[in-house]
């Protein structure tokens, strides 16, 4: 398992500014929107590459008024709210999606209680979940430049149990 940071964003509301601050490996650095109104501040996209994940973790700064967060994961083609509730601030919090997903895209909004308050995503990032290879794969050996020949690779024997196996060159 690895934390990964997000390489690209969506901005779809236009309201933020400094979005790369979100995942440039800096939690003194990052993206700002100001809410206007009090109620809910636009969404701030994070993207990667279809990853399996499990869980995303955010650093939040804001001002005062600000008094929850939305967190969301894209994966089977929609959104998954995975935390609505009360903000942290100044420290990573980790929002669990129950489940490993092949995940594209997290985002985060916020609430505030009086109007033209600022806030901020720090770092966000997604936690990587290692992927062995699949059942079949461990009965294989691959080769990379020329097929084995005949006489030296097609059959090897087996060290443990009976008989010989054949090799494939895929």
């Amino acid at each position: 398992m690895a934390w990964i940071s997000p390489t690209g964003f969506v901005d779809g509301g236009g309201s933020w500014s400094d979005e790369t601050f979100a995942y440039d490996e800096n939690t003194v650095t990052y993206a700002v929107e100001t809410i206007a109104v009090a109620g809910w501040g636009n969404y701030l996209e994070l993207t990667h590459s279809a990853l399996n994940c499990d869980k995303v973790q955010v650093w939040s700064s804001y001002q005062a008024s600000v008094d929850l967060i939305e967190v969301d994961v894209y994966y089977s083609s929609a959104w998954d709210n995975i935390y609505s509730g009360a903000c942290t601030t100044g420290q990573y919090v980790e929002y669990a999606i129950g489940s490993e997903q092949s995940v594209t895209a997290v985002r985060i909004r916020y609430h505030i209680t009086k109007k033209n308050r600022w806030v901020g995503v720090n770092e966000a990032d997604f936690n990587e979940v290692s992927v062995g290879p699949t059942p079949d794969a461990y009965n294989k050996i691959f080769y990379t430049s020329e097929p084995p020949t005949p006489n030296a690779w097609n059959q090897v024997k087996q060290e443990t149990g009976t008989g010989y196996h054949k090799l494939l060159y895929i």
